[in-house]
């Protein structure tokens, strides 16, 4: 004859094990965000990494996705608030708070920006930020790893070594300083420092007296560019991006150095 409390025991130990696991494992997963990823032209963004940490959480417990071919992505979370971030190169991050509810499905959908400061996007080529491979104009960029790489002190130094450029200086360092581009007149080329062109009236532009000290990125562009910057762009266009802040208040670095002969 069975021991009834054997029974009661041994079904209550089941409950424990099968039920309880079930019923935590639900609540602790009981929302979900799900969304769309896509470019500035609107197609979809695959392998883009979305982060949900929630508030008061560490980070250790964030957890991601990335999103597919068709850039949707989905993630299982339990009910709360939490801090979105998008990230993926060469796009700028985006970032969002939202606050789920137990049994929601809240759709967040972000359509992506280029960063301007990438090294694989061109901002000159056309009206808005491309990639480089997207550009219809043979181009170049040099960003601010190669500038390092190269060792070299003034502009006309580095863009020398870039393909159909010529470069020629009255003297020694300092002296009038001219380039021509692709067998074009030094007055055919269109300069921009930071968006703003540089060239002096009639389209010259003197070389001479830019070091890279503050410059971050640098795009060449081929072909005659006159549609978009004028008549000063027959031969192409250079663009000259300087340093980007990185703290959020304003900050200053200060410098000195001394000594003797010795």
């Amino acid at each position: 004859m069975k021991n009834p409390s054997f029974s009661f025991s041994l079904l209550a130990s089941l409950v424990c094990v099968f039920v309880f696991p079930a019923i935590s494992s639900a609540q602790l997963q009981d929302a979900y965000l799900s969304g769309t990823l896509t470019d500035p032209s609107g197609a979809s963004v695959a392998g883009v990494r979305v982060t949900a940490q929630r508030e008061g959480g560490s980070s250790a417990k964030a957890l991601s996705t990335d999103s597919g071919v068709d850039g949707n992505y989905s993630l299982a979370l339990a009910a709360g608030r939490y801090h979105v971030v998008v990230t993926k190169e060469p796009f700028t991050a985006r970032e969002a708070e939202v606050t789920l509810q137990p049994g929601e499905t809240l759709t967040l959908s972000f359509r992506l920006e280029l960063a301007p400061m990438a090294s694989t996007v061109l901002v000159t080529g056309e009206v808005s930020p491309i990639l480089e491979e997207q550009s219809p104009a043979p181009s170049s960029i040099l960003a601010s790893e190669q500038i390092e790489q190269r060792q070299t002190v003034t502009l006309a130094d580095l863009l020398y070594t870039q393909p159909g450029v010529s470069i020629a200086r009255t003297g020694p360092m300092g002296g009038l300083t001219t380039l021509f581009l692709d067998g074009g007149n030094s007055n055919y080329t269109k300069v921009f420092i930071d968006g703003t062109p540089a060239n002096e009236p009639g389209g010259n532009f003197d070389f001479s007296n830019l070091s890279l000290d503050n410059v971050d990125k640098i795009e060449v562009v081929h072909g005659a560019e006159s549609a978009l910057y004028g008549s000063d762009a027959m031969s192409g266009v250079i663009q000259l991006f300087s340093h980007r802040g990185t703290t959020e208040v304003p900050s200053f670095t200060l410098y000195s150095d001394g000594g003797n002969l010795s």
